[in-house]
């Protein structure tokens, strides 16, 4: 766990397998919609902030057992193919 507690788009990104937080807004809404992850904060216009323990309990909901998980944990394939979309 992060000693902060809100994050941006680029630690977002780096913690759920994007490229970069470009990437990853790109794909958040639809992320939001079909795979329940978090909203970003409600008083946060810009730069949006998450919650970090929010992001890495959805990071570990998406499956990937701990022995697979590298330093920085990612999600399974849809994040990957999202990442490049």
């Amino acid at each position: 766990m992060p000693d902060f507690e809100f994050v941006t788009a680029e630690w977002v990104a780096q913690h759920t397998g994007f490229a970069s937080a470009g990437a990853f807004l790109r794909c958040r809404e639809r992320l939001e919609d079909e795979q329940d992850f978090p909203p970003p904060l409600p008083t946060c216009k810009r730069p949006l902030k998450w919650r970090a323990s929010a992001v890495l309990a959805w990071v570990e909901l998406q499956g990937l057992p701990v022995a697979e998980r590298p330093q920085a944990p990612t999600p399974g394939n849809l994040l990957a193919r999202a990442a490049t979309a």
